[in-house]
């Protein structure tokens, strides 16, 4: 079994080696690992040709600059591996052992057409790891997807993340699940469409991936009004579509809370626009509000109870306060 490994890299020179060699260097030798230069204008490019000419199972494919999306795009078509990762090139893997871990779990549920796994958090500066949130045990066994997408729900554990999945490379190719090219929060109607063309999956908790904090010029670092409008469209977009998904109703509905959760947040992030902008979304999204009452995800639950004694006004207030802790 091949595995196939697409890292975008864009202006990531002091963290790439790191990302490359905690791939080259997993027990599980039958990978290949793309090396996308995005074209990059620092010292990546060069950096990239040397590390394939170290190793065999690397290579790199120099493209004009098109972002994340359109990098991922490009290597998802040369690939050729039966199982597709994509890494974020400021990042890596944690273990050396984690690639057999989890080909060993795809040759035991070869009916699964992704996988996914945990992370994570890395600061850089403290050289310390924060373990993301565990996902339900029963995630841990083949799940139809609506049974996943409620599992995942109930949790708080719906992450878009497209670094945390092994996917079955025909799978993607056939269904062709594709990134956006030039939309930000990309990852998010990504894993939307891929939970609605699968018909199984699995979530095990295997802390894979290190998802590093604090990286200069990193979209989490730099919110602002694009960043914002694009949730707010990714929000819209998915509403249209929401009937038209494969997903059972109770699904659906877990869908629905999930897209309040993105709108919690898109309000949150409000206060870093100025005054004006600011109150002129706010009128705007006042529309979504019904979103609220989806409250499957507990993180919802809370924000709902907020907002049937506060109203929307202060409920967006305390989400505000809480994403400037968050940023602090």
């Amino acid at each position: 079994m091949k595995v196939s490994f697409v890292i975008p890299v864009y202006k990531v020179e002091q963290y790439l080696e790191r990302c490359v060699k905690s791939i080259a260097n997993q027990t599980y030798r039958n990978i290949e690992i793309l090396l996308v230069d995005d074209g990059s204008p620092d010292t990546c490019p060069e950096l990239c040709d040397k590390y394939a000419s170290e190793d065999t199972r690397i290579n790199v494919l120099h493209k004009v600059n098109g972002g994340l999306s359109d990098a991922r795009n490009y290597g998802t078509k040369e690939a050729t591996g039966d199982y597709l990762i994509y890494v974020d090139s400021d990042d890596f893997w944690i273990h050396n052992d984690d690639l057999a871990k989890l080909v060993e779990i795809a040759i035991v549920n070869p009916n699964v057409d992704f996988i996914g796994f945990n992370c994570s958090y890395y600061f850089t500066d403290k050289d310390k790891y924060s373990p993301w949130a565990l996902y339900d045990n029963r995630l841990s066994t083949p799940q139809e997807k609506n049974e996943a997408v409620k599992l995942l729900t109930s949790t708080s554990s719906m992450v878009m993340s497209a670094w945390m999945k092994m996917m079955k490379r025909q799978f993607v190719v056939d269904n062709e699940l594709t990134f956006i090219k030039g939309q930000l929060s990309e990852d998010i109607p990504w894993f939307l469409n891929l939970l609605d063309c699968c018909k199984e999956c699995m979530f095990v908790n295997l802390n894979v991936y290190a998802y590093r904090q604090g990286v200069a010029g990193s979209i989490t670092n730099n919110i602002g009004q694009r960043n914002i409008d694009s949730l707010i469209n990714i929000v819209e977009t998915e509403l249209k579509k929401i009937d038209k998904r494969s997903f059972d109703k109770e699904a659906r509905d877990c869908i629905m809370s999930f897209l309040a959760y993105e709108y919690s947040i898109i309000l949150g992030y409000l206060q870093l626009l100025d005054n004006q902008t600011a109150k002129d979304k706010y009128e705007y999204l006042k529309q979504y509000q019904y979103l609220l009452k989806y409250t499957q995800d507990p993180k919802i639950r809370k924000v709902n109870y907020v907002y049937s004694i506060l109203g929307l006004k202060l409920t967006t207030r305390l989400l505000q306060m809480k994403v400037r802790n968050v940023m602090k």
